[in-house]
């Protein structure tokens, strides 16, 4: 007996170059960066423009698609410097540890948020000096407001959070609790 399956099979398309590809469901990337400053820990998270489609006015951390011929971990760095200018290179040298670039969580249920893939990653940083300020004051058409949050305002706040970031904070800061000691 040959097996039944309850997929619904991807469309192809050609593309103007003459590939053939197929439209499949989005994959996501989640940037959760953690900063550790004066023994407190930091959420850099954003309040989502009123204007965007998903979730306006929520909070979020830095996230969005990947895109043609790039990696889970190239669309994290770009995600997180065009919303917020964060450039993760400029930080190597505070970087604690970034899970060697991968997820270090993959949701994939397609019952949630419209079929889409997330891969969520952490960044942890030691930034004892002082806290990137340069991010509080970029202006983004995606974003209202960008800070970073002290942990112990994430949890249990009136803050509304977008597609559950409030949990992959919480996720994040389990997984990786022997860096935030």
């Amino acid at each position: 007996m040959k097996p039944t399956f309850k997929n619904k099979g991807n469309e192809e398309v050609e593309l103007p170059d003459g590939r053939k590809v197929w439209l499949s469901r989005a994959n996501a990337v989640v940037a959760v960066v953690l900063g550790i400053h004066m023994d407190n820990i930091f959420v850099l998270a954003e309040k989502r423009s009123s204007t965007m489609m998903d979730a306006p006015g929520l909070w979020a951390v830095p996230s969005g698609y990947l895109d043609w011929d790039e990696s889970g971990w190239e669309a994290v760095v770009r995600e997180l410097y065009e919303e917020t200018s964060f450039y993760v290179p400029k930080y190597e040298n505070n970087l604690i540890t970034d899970n060697d670039q991968q997820p270090f969580f993959v949701r994939s249920d397609p019952g949630e948020n419209r079929q889409n893939i997330a891969m969520s990653y952490c960044l942890i940083y030691d930034f004892s000096k002082k806290l990137p300020k340069e991010v509080e004051s970029y202006k983004d058409s995606e974003v209202d407001e960008i800070k970073w949050i002290p942990i112990e305002q994430i949890f249990g706040s009136k803050r509304k959070w977008a597609f559950n970031h409030d949990e992959r904070i919480a996720m994040a800061v389990e997984k990786f609790e022997k860096y935030l000691i």
